[in-house]
């Protein structure tokens, strides 16, 4: 009679233990609702963001013609161009302008590798505007713009071409494609 005292006690600690991780507390019955979106509008451009951009790259150009002896060329080399920057601490941890003219020069490799998927739009939300690359008609969008400030304004050294490269991947869906199911079909080469 002495051993069934503890056989009943271990039989209600694992019934008890059983039930306990079966409880409501651990099961979710309903779906979380969900939040509806704010208010998003996306604009083209004005002149005003078109010459801002302009002046930023010529800015970031000098610095790595300066720095380096290399300009921004407006082809896949400029992520090595940026790599460099990034990897040599050319640009300040607090340096917001040139860490997004970097993250602009980007977006404009992204555009120039897919002129007839991508464009510049302005997109605001609740938080606030931004220039972003938008899939036309569409409101699937990049923002390049701080791909990279993100990153190096908390002191990490971004790998630009996987940013780059992972961020192509994202629009994937919308970028041509060669024939006979032979990848995305790139404007620079590969």
């Amino acid at each position: 009679m002495n051993y069934i005292k503890p056989l009943i006690a271990l039989t209600l600690t694992c019934s008890v233990a059983i039930t306990n991780a079966q409880t409501p507390l651990n099961v979710v019955s309903e779906p979380t609702p969900v939040v509806p979106p704010k208010d998003v509008t996306i604009n083209d451009l004005g002149w005003m963001d078109k010459n801002k951009m302009e002046q930023e790259i010529t800015e970031l150009s000098e610095l790595t013609q300066t720095k380096l002896g290399t300009p921004i060329r407006k082809d896949l080399s400029d992520l090595d161009t940026m790599q460099r920057l990034v990897d040599k601490n050319l640009v300040e941890q607090d340096d917001y302008e040139t860490q997004q003219a970097m993250g602009l020069v980007l977006g404009n490799l992204i555009l120039a590798d897919f002129p007839n998927t991508f464009e510049w739009k302005i997109y605001e939300d609740e938080i606030g505007r931004s220039r972003a690359l938008c899939v036309k008609k569409t409101s699937d969008c990049l923002f390049p713009i701080t791909m990279l400030s993100r990153r190096m304004e908390v002191g990490t050294k971004p790998d630009v071409k996987k940013i780059h490269n992972d961020a192509i991947m994202r629009m994937e869906k919308h970028l041509p494609k060669l024939p006979y199911d032979g990848g995305i079909m790139y404007k620079f080469p590969r």
